[in-house]
């Protein structure tokens, strides 16, 4: 049959490649046996126009490839191919299966509180009231608005189906009043519990500076970016997946630099202005407007929802040193979910505060965000979102002092992870050459300069950068 999952089964084929060696270990192989052409996979995925189908469920067979057993080491120039990526979410490792369906064959069973539905190897349990809400007829649902029609307030709470049947691609249920749902299997599938439990929300690929220097992942052309889609949906692809871009053969100017961003998404304004343009003269109460060195960390930490996006634009600089500093903090919270999980359930767990005080010349302000380090979807233990900034931590008075020692150790386990030296990327900023980043993901930093340094940037609002890449066909 023709369905989704078509798309899943051909993107699954052109990383076949990913099974060969991995079919040939078992648990007594040696490490260096391990040989798993990901960095070819990572560029297929840079390059290859997907549908958001084919790339979620072709990340997801990547993904299980990768943590099979841990066994994925670096190998010697000598050997061919290169291992320089891996494809990897925060998932379960205990149980991996594909919400493809691998066949047609289907078995369901009505329960006491719910329907068991057996389809392409995935169980998944569905609540009869979930199944008449989520109905999909015209007087349930609008497929025009993509909204519901059905007033949920309205369904008995302890509704069953009083008659179920089942074809090759669809499952029929009819309620007590008459009305009959259909659901496509697929569908179902798709939107399980079970099956979200095991899929990414989104794809990406977790990097050491090995990892992204061997990706060789390109800039965008200003030229091309400003007019041409296809050049912003690859810039939004590598965006996404990294959760850092650039764009190359930018005006040196703040007006260009405003001009590329909303190309983009809205810019999002604070108390830091609009677009922000500035030297180290310290005309703000932060020590980013000097030439100190800064340490990795994210920005606006001290917002309750911290700012998605960051665009730094280098103008000018006269003078030695200022490279910029980045690290992907879900490289280093994976490492601690792999080595420490009680670690990394703690930093999920316990919030904390952050907060920016200041009262420099007119400029007064006092925000606090609280938070937790690593915030997680709880259904796939998934992390979405660090909020890592040592400078703006305030005090710690959120939790209880038996678990406060704890929490030091988790949050030392988590900095030593991110300042392994095999963990940073250096970039040096130049004029013309704008960087994007997820301040969500990836933390930033700088070293200690001299001369006169100018950048310009801007914080972008984070739904409307997803909105674009949807909307271009992406999964975000």
């Amino acid at each position: 049959m023709c369905n989704v999952f078509d798309s899943y089964i051909f993107g699954s084929c052109q990383l076949a490649v990913l099974s060969v060696n991995v079919s040939k270990l078992n648990r007594r192989s040696k490490k260096s046996e391990f040989q798993v052409t990901v960095a070819s996979a990572a560029s297929y995925i840079n390059t290859t126009d997907w549908n958001p189908h084919e790339l979620r469920y072709t990340m997801s067979l990547a993904r299980m490839f990768c943590r099979l057993n841990g066994y994925l080491q670096p190998i010697s120039k000598a050997q061919a191919p290169l291992v320089s990526g891996f494809i990897r979410t925060q998932n379960e490792v205990r149980h991996w299966q594909h919400t493809a369906p691998q066949s047609t064959s289907c078995h369901w069973q009505l329960q006491e509180e719910c329907l068991e539905l057996s389809y392409g190897g995935l169980v998944m349990h569905f609540a009869y009231v979930w199944l008449r809400d989520h109905c999909r007829s015209a007087s349930c649902f609008n497929s025009k608005t993509n909204q519901r029609n059905l007033d949920t307030a309205n369904v008995e709470l302890n509704i069953r189906p009083t008659n179920t049947r089942v074809d090759d691609e669809n499952i029929f249920l009819t309620w007590p009043d008459g009305h009959v749902t259909r659901y496509n299997l697929s569908w179902l599938a798709q939107n399980s519990y079970e099956g979200q439990k095991q899929s990414a929300m989104q794809p990406r690929i977790i990097w050491n500076s090995d990892i992204y220097t061997s990706a060789k992942v390109p800039s965008a052309n200003w030229d091309k970016f400003m007019s041409c889609d296809d050049e912003l949906k690859k810039f939004l692809r590598s965006f996404l997946l990294y959760g850092i871009a650039f764009v190359e053969g930018v005006p040196p100017t703040v007006e260009a630099t405003e001009t590329l961003t909303q190309r983009v998404s809205l810019i999002r304004e604070t108390m830091y202005g609009k677009m922000w343009n500035f030297t180290s003269d310290f005309s703000r109460g932060d020590t980013a407007y000097t030439k100190l060195a800064l340490d990795r960390h994210t920005d606006t930490s001290y917002f309750q929802e911290p700012c998605g996006i960051q665009v730094f634009h280098c103008l000018r600089h006269e003078g030695t040193g200022g490279r910029t500093l980045l690290v992907d903090g879900f490289y280093s919270a994976d490492k601690v979910l792999q080595k420490t999980p009680e670690n990394f359930e703690l930093l999920a767990r316990v919030p904390i505060k952050h907060e920016y005080i200041e009262n420099v010349s007119d400029h007064h302000n006092h925000m606090i965000g609280i938070g937790p380090v690593l915030n997680v979807y709880p259904w796939n233990n998934e992390v979405y979102m660090i909020r890592y900034n040592n400078y703006d931590r305030a005090v710690i008075n959120t939790i209880p002092h038996d678990i406060v020692k704890r929490w030091y150790v988790a949050h030392r386990e988590l900095t030593t992870e991110l300042r392994k030296p095999e963990n940073e990327l250096w970039v040096k900023l130049k004029p013309g050459k704008v960087l994007f980043i997820d301040n969500w993901r990836v933390m930033h930093g700088r070293e200690s300069f001299t001369g006169l340094r100018q950048l310009c940037g801007c914080y972008l609002t984070r739904d409307d950068v997803l909105n674009t890449a949807r909307s271009l066909g992406l999964q975000a």
